[in-house]
Protein backbone atom coordinates (compact mmCIF):
# COMPACT_ATOMS: atom_id res chain seq x y z
CA UNK A 1 0.00 0.00 0.00
CA UNK A 2 2.73 2.56 0.65
CA UNK A 3 4.45 1.61 -2.06
CA UNK A 4 1.10 2.60 -4.17
CA UNK A 5 1.24 5.30 -2.85
CA UNK A 6 4.93 6.27 -3.69
CA UNK A 7 4.42 5.57 -6.80
CA UNK A 8 1.36 7.92 -7.21
CA UNK A 9 3.04 10.46 -5.92
CA UNK A 10 6.11 10.56 -7.84
CA UNK A 11 3.80 10.21 -11.07
CA UNK A 12 2.14 12.99 -9.93
CA UNK A 13 5.56 15.01 -9.46
CA UNK A 14 6.59 14.07 -12.87
CA UNK A 15 3.48 15.06 -14.41
CA UNK A 16 3.26 19.04 -12.82
CA UNK A 17 6.95 19.31 -13.81
CA UNK A 18 6.32 18.15 -17.56
CA UNK A 19 3.13 21.15 -17.78
CA UNK A 20 5.25 23.42 -16.10
CA UNK A 21 8.19 23.08 -18.49
CA UNK A 22 7.13 25.14 -21.62
CA UNK A 23 5.91 28.32 -18.98
CA UNK A 24 9.67 28.39 -17.42
CA UNK A 25 11.48 27.74 -20.34
CA UNK A 26 9.95 31.25 -22.34
CA UNK A 27 10.35 32.49 -19.19
CA UNK A 28 6.54 34.02 -18.62
CA UNK A 29 4.46 33.58 -16.16
CA UNK A 30 1.19 32.37 -16.20
CA UNK A 31 -0.45 35.84 -14.94
CA UNK A 32 0.82 37.28 -18.18
CA UNK A 33 -0.76 34.69 -20.29
CA UNK A 34 -3.92 34.84 -18.66
CA UNK A 35 -3.85 38.10 -19.05
CA UNK A 36 -2.41 38.61 -22.46
CA UNK A 37 -5.79 35.86 -23.21
CA UNK A 38 -8.26 38.12 -21.32
CA UNK A 39 -7.29 40.96 -22.87
CA UNK A 40 -7.78 39.32 -26.37
CA UNK A 41 -11.36 38.27 -25.41
CA UNK A 42 -12.31 41.54 -23.66
CA UNK A 43 -11.17 45.13 -24.58
CA UNK A 44 -8.59 46.91 -21.98
CA UNK A 45 -11.32 50.03 -21.39
CA UNK A 46 -8.92 52.26 -19.98
CA UNK A 47 -7.58 52.60 -23.57
CA UNK A 48 -10.48 53.27 -24.93
CA UNK A 49 -11.56 55.77 -22.81
CA UNK A 50 -8.08 57.79 -23.19
CA UNK A 51 -8.51 57.31 -27.10
CA UNK A 52 -12.13 59.22 -26.57
CA UNK A 53 -10.94 61.90 -24.41
CA UNK A 54 -7.82 62.61 -27.42
CA UNK A 55 -10.93 62.35 -30.07
CA UNK A 56 -12.81 65.06 -28.01
CA UNK A 57 -9.62 67.10 -27.55
CA UNK A 58 -9.28 66.96 -31.63
CA UNK A 59 -12.56 67.96 -32.15
CA UNK A 60 -12.56 70.90 -30.30
CA UNK A 61 -12.17 74.35 -32.71
CA UNK A 62 -8.61 75.97 -31.72
CA UNK A 63 -9.05 79.39 -30.02
CA UNK A 64 -6.93 80.72 -32.97
CA UNK A 65 -8.51 82.28 -36.27
CA UNK A 66 -7.58 81.59 -39.78
CA UNK A 67 -5.84 84.95 -41.35
CA UNK A 68 -8.04 86.79 -43.62
CA UNK A 69 -7.44 87.42 -46.86
CA UNK A 70 -7.89 90.51 -48.85
CA UNK A 71 -11.10 90.45 -51.32
CA UNK A 72 -9.92 90.17 -54.92
CA UNK A 73 -11.88 91.25 -57.37
CA UNK A 74 -13.21 89.73 -60.25
CA UNK A 75 -12.05 90.86 -63.64
CA UNK A 76 -14.53 92.90 -65.59
CA UNK A 77 -16.04 90.69 -68.70
CA UNK A 78 -14.83 91.93 -71.90
CA UNK A 79 -17.60 92.70 -74.25
CA UNK A 80 -18.76 95.00 -77.06
CA UNK A 81 -21.17 97.29 -74.77
CA UNK A 82 -18.20 97.07 -72.07
CA UNK A 83 -15.24 98.69 -73.93
CA UNK A 84 -15.44 102.66 -74.67
CA UNK A 85 -14.78 103.49 -78.30
CA UNK A 86 -12.46 105.96 -77.37
CA UNK A 87 -9.35 105.34 -75.56
CA UNK A 88 -7.28 108.44 -75.39
CA UNK A 89 -4.05 107.74 -73.58
CA UNK A 90 -2.33 110.69 -75.69
CA UNK A 91 -5.02 113.27 -73.83
CA UNK A 92 -5.87 114.81 -76.79
CA UNK A 93 -9.27 115.57 -76.25
CA UNK A 94 -11.13 117.45 -73.07
CA UNK A 95 -13.98 115.45 -71.54
CA UNK A 96 -16.72 117.46 -73.83
CA UNK A 97 -14.91 116.93 -76.73
CA UNK A 98 -14.88 112.81 -75.95
CA UNK A 99 -18.35 112.93 -75.01
CA UNK A 100 -19.28 114.38 -78.14
CA UNK A 101 -17.20 112.31 -80.08
CA UNK A 102 -18.96 109.02 -78.77
CA UNK A 103 -22.49 110.26 -79.89
CA UNK A 104 -21.13 110.48 -83.06
CA UNK A 105 -19.99 107.34 -82.93
CA UNK A 106 -23.00 106.34 -81.85
CA UNK A 107 -24.75 107.73 -84.95
CA UNK A 108 -22.32 106.38 -87.33
CA UNK A 109 -22.98 103.06 -85.81
CA UNK A 110 -26.18 103.20 -86.05
CA UNK A 111 -26.13 104.32 -89.80
CA UNK A 112 -23.77 101.63 -91.05
CA UNK A 113 -24.30 98.60 -88.72
CA UNK A 114 -20.28 98.91 -87.95
CA UNK A 115 -18.35 99.68 -85.63
CA UNK A 116 -16.08 103.04 -85.00
CA UNK A 117 -12.63 103.16 -82.67
CA UNK A 118 -10.22 105.88 -81.75
CA UNK A 119 -6.82 105.46 -80.09
CA UNK A 120 -4.39 107.89 -79.45
CA UNK A 121 -0.89 107.16 -77.27
CA UNK A 122 2.17 109.33 -76.89
CA UNK A 123 4.52 106.31 -75.61
CA UNK A 124 7.10 104.78 -77.60
CA UNK A 125 6.65 100.72 -79.05
CA UNK A 126 9.56 99.43 -79.95
CA UNK A 127 8.25 96.00 -80.44
CA UNK A 128 4.93 96.39 -82.58
CA UNK A 129 3.97 98.79 -85.32
CA UNK A 130 1.18 100.77 -85.44
CA UNK A 131 -0.59 98.45 -87.63
CA UNK A 132 -0.59 95.65 -85.20
CA UNK A 133 -1.24 97.66 -82.33
CA UNK A 134 -4.83 99.35 -83.89
CA UNK A 135 -5.54 96.05 -85.35
CA UNK A 136 -4.84 93.51 -81.54
CA UNK A 137 -6.91 96.30 -79.84
CA UNK A 138 -9.75 95.78 -82.38
CA UNK A 139 -9.78 92.27 -82.45
CA UNK A 140 -8.91 91.66 -78.18
CA UNK A 141 -11.44 93.79 -77.43
CA UNK A 142 -14.11 92.05 -79.10
CA UNK A 143 -15.27 95.31 -80.97
CA UNK A 144 -17.32 94.75 -83.79
CA UNK A 145 -21.51 94.53 -84.40
CA UNK A 146 -21.97 92.07 -86.92
CA UNK A 147 -20.65 88.36 -87.56
CA UNK A 148 -17.80 89.66 -89.17
CA UNK A 149 -16.87 92.54 -86.23
CA UNK A 150 -17.01 95.07 -89.13
CA UNK A 151 -15.27 98.55 -88.37
CA UNK A 152 -12.28 100.56 -88.32
CA UNK A 153 -10.19 101.14 -86.11
CA UNK A 154 -8.61 105.09 -86.46
CA UNK A 155 -4.68 105.23 -84.44
CA UNK A 156 -2.93 108.88 -83.79
CA UNK A 157 0.37 107.69 -82.78
CA UNK A 158 1.86 111.47 -81.62
CA UNK A 159 5.45 109.73 -80.44
CA UNK A 160 5.83 108.59 -84.06
CA UNK A 161 3.62 111.55 -85.27
CA UNK A 162 2.00 108.60 -87.56
CA UNK A 163 -1.98 107.97 -87.96
CA UNK A 164 -3.19 104.80 -89.08
CA UNK A 165 -6.47 103.45 -90.14
CA UNK A 166 -7.29 99.79 -89.69
CA UNK A 167 -10.33 98.43 -91.17
CA UNK A 168 -11.99 94.79 -90.65
CA UNK A 169 -14.88 92.70 -92.00
CA UNK A 170 -17.20 94.43 -94.17
CA UNK A 171 -15.63 97.28 -94.27
CA UNK A 172 -12.59 96.03 -95.98
CA UNK A 173 -14.45 96.12 -99.35
CA UNK A 174 -15.84 99.71 -98.54
CA UNK A 175 -12.45 101.04 -97.82
CA UNK A 176 -10.50 100.43 -100.34
CA UNK A 177 -6.52 101.05 -100.49
CA UNK A 178 -7.74 104.31 -102.46
CA UNK A 179 -10.11 105.60 -100.48
CA UNK A 180 -7.83 104.83 -97.47
CA UNK A 181 -5.21 106.53 -99.13
CA UNK A 182 -7.12 109.67 -99.59
CA UNK A 183 -8.77 109.58 -96.23
CA UNK A 184 -5.36 109.67 -94.28
CA UNK A 185 -3.98 112.05 -96.50
CA UNK A 186 -6.76 114.73 -96.19
CA UNK A 187 -7.06 114.44 -92.60
CA UNK A 188 -3.57 115.20 -92.22
CA UNK A 189 -3.64 118.75 -92.02
CA UNK A 190 -6.06 118.19 -89.12
CA UNK A 191 -3.42 116.74 -86.94
CA UNK A 192 -0.58 118.76 -88.24
CA UNK A 193 -2.28 122.04 -86.61
CA UNK A 194 -3.16 120.38 -83.48
CA UNK A 195 -7.30 119.82 -84.06
CA UNK A 196 -7.45 116.79 -82.99
CA UNK A 197 -10.95 116.42 -82.39
CA UNK A 198 -12.19 117.97 -85.98
CA UNK A 199 -9.21 115.17 -87.54
CA UNK A 200 -11.36 112.43 -85.42
CA UNK A 201 -15.11 113.93 -86.81
CA UNK A 202 -13.43 114.39 -90.17
CA UNK A 203 -12.36 110.78 -90.30
CA UNK A 204 -15.81 109.13 -89.58
CA UNK A 205 -17.51 111.59 -91.88
CA UNK A 206 -15.17 109.98 -94.38
CA UNK A 207 -15.98 106.63 -93.86
CA UNK A 208 -19.32 107.20 -92.82
CA UNK A 209 -19.03 108.93 -96.76
CA UNK A 210 -17.81 106.32 -98.86
CA UNK A 211 -20.00 103.28 -97.09
CA UNK A 212 -23.23 105.58 -98.73
CA UNK A 213 -20.98 105.52 -102.12
CA UNK A 214 -20.96 101.69 -101.71
CA UNK A 215 -18.42 98.98 -102.77
CA UNK A 216 -17.08 100.29 -105.87
CA UNK A 217 -17.05 98.71 -109.23
CA UNK A 218 -14.38 96.00 -109.50
CA UNK A 219 -13.48 96.29 -106.14
CA UNK A 220 -11.18 92.87 -105.12
CA UNK A 221 -9.10 91.87 -101.97
CA UNK A 222 -5.72 90.64 -102.12
CA UNK A 223 -2.72 89.39 -100.33
CA UNK A 224 -0.08 92.14 -99.66
CA UNK A 225 2.83 89.66 -98.96
CA UNK A 226 2.15 87.46 -102.19
CA UNK A 227 -0.22 90.11 -104.31
CA UNK A 228 -2.56 87.15 -104.75
CA UNK A 229 -6.00 87.89 -105.64
CA UNK A 230 -8.22 86.62 -102.46
CA UNK A 231 -12.04 87.89 -103.73
CA UNK A 232 -13.48 88.01 -106.91
CA UNK A 233 -14.00 91.40 -108.09
CA UNK A 234 -17.31 93.22 -107.48
CA UNK A 235 -19.62 94.17 -109.73
CA UNK A 236 -22.70 96.99 -109.30
CA UNK A 237 -24.56 99.32 -111.15
CA UNK A 238 -24.94 102.91 -109.67
CA UNK A 239 -28.63 104.26 -109.51
CA UNK A 240 -28.76 106.19 -112.56
CA UNK A 241 -27.43 103.40 -114.80
CA UNK A 242 -30.01 101.12 -113.50
CA UNK A 243 -32.74 104.44 -114.14
CA UNK A 244 -30.45 104.79 -117.73
CA UNK A 245 -31.25 101.08 -118.33
CA UNK A 246 -35.08 100.85 -117.42
CA UNK A 247 -35.49 103.96 -119.46
CA UNK A 248 -33.64 102.38 -122.82
CA UNK A 249 -35.36 99.02 -122.33
CA UNK A 250 -38.87 100.77 -122.22
CA UNK A 251 -38.10 102.97 -125.62
CA UNK A 252 -37.22 99.79 -127.28
CA UNK A 253 -40.19 97.48 -125.79
CA UNK A 254 -42.60 100.40 -127.53
CA UNK A 255 -40.44 100.73 -130.86
CA UNK A 256 -41.23 97.40 -131.24
CA UNK A 257 -44.58 97.02 -130.31
CA UNK A 258 -45.54 99.78 -132.63
CA UNK A 259 -43.75 98.19 -135.15
CA UNK A 260 -45.70 95.23 -135.05
CA UNK A 261 -48.88 96.66 -135.11
CA UNK A 262 -47.83 98.59 -138.20
CA UNK A 263 -47.27 95.71 -139.88
CA UNK A 264 -50.68 94.07 -139.28
CA UNK A 265 -52.63 97.07 -140.25
CA UNK A 266 -54.53 97.19 -143.67
CA UNK A 267 -53.19 99.88 -145.79
CA UNK A 268 -56.48 102.17 -147.65
CA UNK A 269 -59.12 100.17 -146.50
CA UNK A 270 -61.51 101.38 -143.14
CA UNK A 271 -61.59 97.94 -142.07
CA UNK A 272 -59.45 97.29 -139.59
CA UNK A 273 -57.78 93.72 -138.49
CA UNK A 274 -57.92 92.98 -134.85
CA UNK A 275 -54.48 91.64 -134.61
CA UNK A 276 -54.30 91.24 -130.33
CA UNK A 277 -57.35 88.53 -131.41
CA UNK A 278 -56.86 87.12 -134.82
CA UNK A 279 -52.93 87.13 -134.34
CA UNK A 280 -51.38 83.76 -133.72
CA UNK A 281 -47.58 82.18 -134.43
CA UNK A 282 -47.09 78.36 -134.80
CA UNK A 283 -43.46 77.09 -135.34
CA UNK A 284 -43.44 74.26 -136.93
CA UNK A 285 -40.03 73.64 -137.52
CA UNK A 286 -36.71 75.02 -136.29
CA UNK A 287 -33.02 74.68 -137.02
CA UNK A 288 -29.52 75.97 -135.59
CA UNK A 289 -27.03 76.76 -137.70
CA UNK A 290 -23.33 76.37 -136.40
CA UNK A 291 -21.25 78.77 -138.45
CA UNK A 292 -17.96 79.46 -136.67
CA UNK A 293 -16.24 80.32 -133.35
CA UNK A 294 -14.09 83.56 -132.51
CA UNK A 295 -11.96 83.68 -129.28
CA UNK A 296 -10.36 86.35 -128.32
CA UNK A 297 -7.32 86.53 -125.17
CA UNK A 298 -6.46 89.31 -123.53
CA UNK A 299 -3.91 89.04 -120.14
CA UNK A 300 -5.20 89.81 -117.34
CA UNK A 301 -3.32 91.87 -115.51
CA UNK A 302 -1.69 91.36 -111.88
CA UNK A 303 -2.56 91.89 -108.59
CA UNK A 304 -1.10 95.36 -107.54
CA UNK A 305 1.52 94.87 -104.64
CA UNK A 306 1.38 96.79 -101.67
CA UNK A 307 4.15 98.06 -99.26
CA UNK A 308 2.85 96.03 -96.11
CA UNK A 309 -0.32 98.31 -95.23
CA UNK A 310 1.45 101.26 -93.88
CA UNK A 311 1.65 103.55 -96.67
CA UNK A 312 -2.12 103.30 -97.33
CA UNK A 313 -2.09 101.72 -100.36
CA UNK A 314 -3.53 104.07 -103.53
CA UNK A 315 -4.20 101.38 -106.15
CA UNK A 316 -7.37 101.99 -107.36
CA UNK A 317 -10.29 99.55 -106.89
CA UNK A 318 -8.74 97.04 -104.13
CA UNK A 319 -7.92 96.30 -100.79
CA UNK A 320 -4.62 94.74 -99.56
CA UNK A 321 -5.04 92.65 -96.41
CA UNK A 322 -2.80 91.40 -93.88
CA UNK A 323 -3.66 89.07 -90.90
CA UNK A 324 -3.37 90.52 -87.44
CA UNK A 325 -1.99 88.17 -84.16
CA UNK A 326 -5.68 86.96 -84.01
CA UNK A 327 -5.74 85.60 -86.75
CA UNK A 328 -8.49 87.78 -88.24
CA UNK A 329 -7.92 89.49 -91.61
CA UNK A 330 -7.31 93.54 -92.14
CA UNK A 331 -6.81 96.21 -94.61
CA UNK A 332 -5.56 98.87 -93.53
CA UNK A 333 -2.76 102.07 -94.18
CA UNK A 334 -1.55 105.35 -93.10
CA UNK A 335 0.94 107.86 -93.19
CA UNK A 336 3.14 110.46 -90.99
CA UNK A 337 1.79 114.07 -90.44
Amino acid sequence: MKNQLKRIGALTLVMMLVLCLPVLAHGTSIIDVLTQQLTQTQPNKGINLIDTEEDEIVAQPTATAEPTKAPVAAPAPVSTGDVSRIRDDANLLTPDEEARLLERIAQFQRNTGMDFLLLTSNKPHPNQSAQQLADDYYDYMGLGLDEENSGVAYYIDMNERYHYLSTTGAMIDYMTDERIDSAITQNTRYLSSGAYYNAAVNMIDMVENYYRKGIPEGQYQYDILTGQQLTARHKALTSNELLVGGLIALVVALIFYKSVSHTYELKGSTYSYDSRTNGSLNMTNTEDTYLNTTTTRVRKPDPPRSNGGFGGGGFSGGSGVHIGSSGTSHGGGGGRF
